[in-house]
């Protein structure tokens, strides 16, 4: 009798190892990785339009993980285009890595 309940123990104890292992081998390490950029935004006028409800300005802003794809100095996107007013930023410099 005590012998099948040690062997059941060591058993357990096995699976328990195999899925402690299993579990952390599965895990991605996730990227922290942070860049801050100096940007312009701009609004611009075009078509039958007068105004755009924005101002233009230069800030210093944080990108982390996806936000880093179109981080690259002189490049511009397009944030916003409702036919009247386009809103864009355009990353003019990186200020540092965090």
């Amino acid at each position: 009798m005590k012998t099948i309940l040690n062997s059941q123990i060591s058993i357990l104890k096995m699976l328990a190892i195999i899925l402690f292992i299993f579990t952390f081998s599965s895990c991605k390490k996730v990227s922290n990785h942070c860049e801050e950029w100096e940007v312009t935004d701009e609004y611009s006028v075009y078509g039958n339009c007068f105004f755009c409800d924005g101002n233009n300005r230069t800030l210093t802003l944080v990108f982390c993980g996806d936000g880093l794809k179109d981080a690259k100095a002189g490049n511009t996107i397009v944030m916003s285009d409702d036919g009247c007013c386009r809103f864009t930023r355009t990353f003019k410099r990186l200020v540092g890595t965090l």
